[in-house]
C-alpha cells in the first residue's frame, strides 16, 4: 500500500499544481511567462539548442514528479541527442569506423585473452596488421582498381558506338528506306533527340559512379583518418569490456540486467552476421577473381571487388554483378559466349553454394528474416540512405526484430536469454 501511494504521489496530474495556488500566485505565474516569451523573443538571434534544453530542464525539473514534465524533458533530450548527433556527424566518422573495425576484431583478442595474453599486445599486434593491409590497399590494390574502372567506362563509351554503327547498318532500315522514310531525317532525329538523352543518362551514371569511387578514394587516402582510425580502435579493443561496463552503468539499476542480456543477445545476432558476412563475401570475391582471370574475363580484379562488395546486398546484389559481369564478358577475347556462359554459371554456383553451406555455416541462420521483410527494408534503406543503407538494411532491421521480440516477451511476461537468439527473425 505505500509503495502504491508513493507511486501515486509521484505520478500527480499537472492540474493539482494549478488547484494549490491562489489567485494572485497564478496572476503572478502568467504574467512571468509572458515575459519569458518578450524575453525570447529580443534574444531569438542568440539561441541554440543548447540554451533551449538548458532552459526546459531548468523549468521542469522541480516538476519531475509529474508524468507530463518528465516525458516532456525526455522528449527534449531525444531531439537534442538527434540534432546534436548530425551536427557533428562528420567528426564522430572515425569514431564510428573505429568502432566497426574494433568490433569486428573483438573474437580474436577475446581467444588471445583466454590464452593468458594481455588485450594490449593482442590489440598491437591486430593493429599493426590492419595498418599494413591499408597500406597495400593504397599502393598495390586501389591503383588497379581504378585502372580497370576506366576501363569499364572505356568499354561503355564503345558499346554506345557500336551500337549506333549496328543500328544505321542493320536490315531495318533498309526497310524503312523501302516505305519512303529518309535516313537521314531518321538520323538526324536521332542524333538530336534519343543520342542526347542517352548521352545524359550514361554521364550522370558514370558520374554517380566516379563520385562514389573519388569519395571512398577520399576517405582511404586522407591523412588525419588513416592516422587516427588505428590509434581509436587500439583503444577500443583493449578497453571494450570497460566500455561495455561504463554504458551498463548509464541504466538505472532495476534495468541492468535487462538490458545487458539484450546486449548480449543484440552482439550474438549482429556479430555472428557480421563477421560470418565478411567472411564469405571475400571468399567470393576471390574465387571470382581467380576464375575470371583464368578463364580470360577482362577486369577481373574489379569485378571481384564488386562482387565482394555486392555480396552484402541480398538479391539486387546477384543481379547487378551478374549483368555486369555479362556485359564485360560480351567484349572479352572470343570465345565470347563461352565465357559468357562460364561467368554466369560460376556465379550462379558461388550463390548457391552460399545459400546452401557457406552462409548456414559461416554466418549462421541468426538473421533468418523473410524474403519478402529483407527486400522491403533493402528498398526503405535505399531510398533513404542510398547505397551505405544498402548494405546495413539487413542487421539493422534484424537488430529492430529483436528488439521487438524482447518487448513482446517482456509483456508475456517471459525473460528472453541469450540463447533464444538464435531463433529471433521473421
Amino acid at each position: 500500500m505505500k509503495s502504491n501511494h508513493r507511486d501515486g504521489s509521484q505520478d500527480m496530474r499537472l492540474d493539482s499544481v494549478f488547484a494549490s495556488l491562489g489567485r494572485i500566485e497564478i496572476v503572478l505565474l502568467i504574467g512571468g511567462v509572458l515575459l519569458l516569451l518578450v524575453l525570447i523573443y529580443t534574444i531569438h538571434a542568440i539561441l541554440s539548442p543548447f540554451l533551449a534544453l538548458g532552459s526546459i530542464l531548468f523549468i521542469l525539473f522541480p516538476l519531475r514528479r509529474y508524468v507530463l514534465a518528465r516525458n516532456l524533458m525526455w522528449l527534449a533530450i531525444i531531439l537534442f541527442t538527434l540534432w546534436f548527433l548530425d551536427s557533428v556527424s562528420a567528426i564522430l566518422a572515425p569514431f564510428i569506423v573505429s568502432i566497426i573495425f574494433a568490433y569486428m576484431l573483438k573474437p580474436v583478442v577475446d581467444l588471445f585473452q583466454s590464452w593468458k595474453i594481455p588485450r594490449w599486445v593482442s590489440s598491437l599486434i591486430l593493429i599493426l596488421l590492419f595498418i599494413s593491409g591499408i597500406t597495400l590497399i593504397l599502393f598495390f590494390v586501389l591503383p588497379i582498381a581504378l585502372s580497370q574502372f576506366e576501363g569499364v567506362l572505356d568499354l561503355l563509351s564503345k558499346l554506345t558506338n557500336e551500337y549506333q554503327s549496328t543500328f544505321w547498318n542493320s536490315h531495318l532500315v533498309k526497310i524503312l528506306e523501302s516505305y519512303g522514310i529518309s535516313v537521314n531525317e531518321l538520323r538526324n532525329a536521332f542524333a538530336s533527340q534519343l543520342t542526347p538523352r542517352f548521352e545524359d543518362i550514361l554521364k550522370t551514371l558514370i558520374n554517380a559512379l566516379g563520385s562514389l569511387m573519388s569519395s571512398i578514394s577520399g576517405f582511404i587516402t586522407q591523412i588525419f583518418y588513416i592516422i587516427l582510425v588505428p590509434f581509436l580502435t587500439f583503444y577500443f579493443l583493449a578497453d571494450f569490456p570497460k566500455i561495455s561496463h561504463r554504458f551498463l552503468m548509464l541504466f538505472p539499476r532495476r534495468n541492468r540486467d535487462r538490458v545487458e542480456n539484450f546486449m548480449t543477445r543484440a552482439d550474438d545476432l549482429i556479430g555472428h552476421y557480421l563477421r560470418g558476412a565478411l567472411l564469405v563475401a571475400l571468399l567470393q570475391g576471390f574465387i571470382i577473381s581467380v576464375v575470371f582471370s583464368i578463364v580470360g574475363i577482362k577486369y577481373a580484379f574489379l569485378l571481384g571487388l564488386l562482387t565482394c562488395l555486392f555480396d552484402f546486398v541480398p538479391y539486387f546484389g546477384l543481379i547487378a554483378i551478374m549483368a555486369l559481369s555479362a556485359v564485360i564478358a560480351l567484349f572479352s577475347e572470343p570465345p565470347v559466349l563461352t565465357k559468357l556462359a562460364i561467368a554466369l554459371v560460376s556465379i550462379s554456383i558461388l550463390h548457391m553454394a552460399e545459400i546452401t553451406f557457406l552462409s548456414p555455416k559461416i554466418v549462421g541462420s541468426k538473421v533468418g528474416m523473410h524474403p519478402l521483410l529483407i527486400i522491403l527494408s533493402l528498398l526503405i534503406f535505399m531510398y533513404f540512405l542510398g547505397f551505405i543503407g544498402l548494405l546495413i538494411a539487413v542487421p539493422t532491421t534484424a537488430l529492430v526484430i529483436l528488439f521487438v521480440r524482447d518487448w513482446e516477451a517482456r509483456r508475456r511476461g517471459e525473460i528472453p536469454m541469450p540463447k533464444d537468439s538464435s531463433k529471433a527473425g521473421l
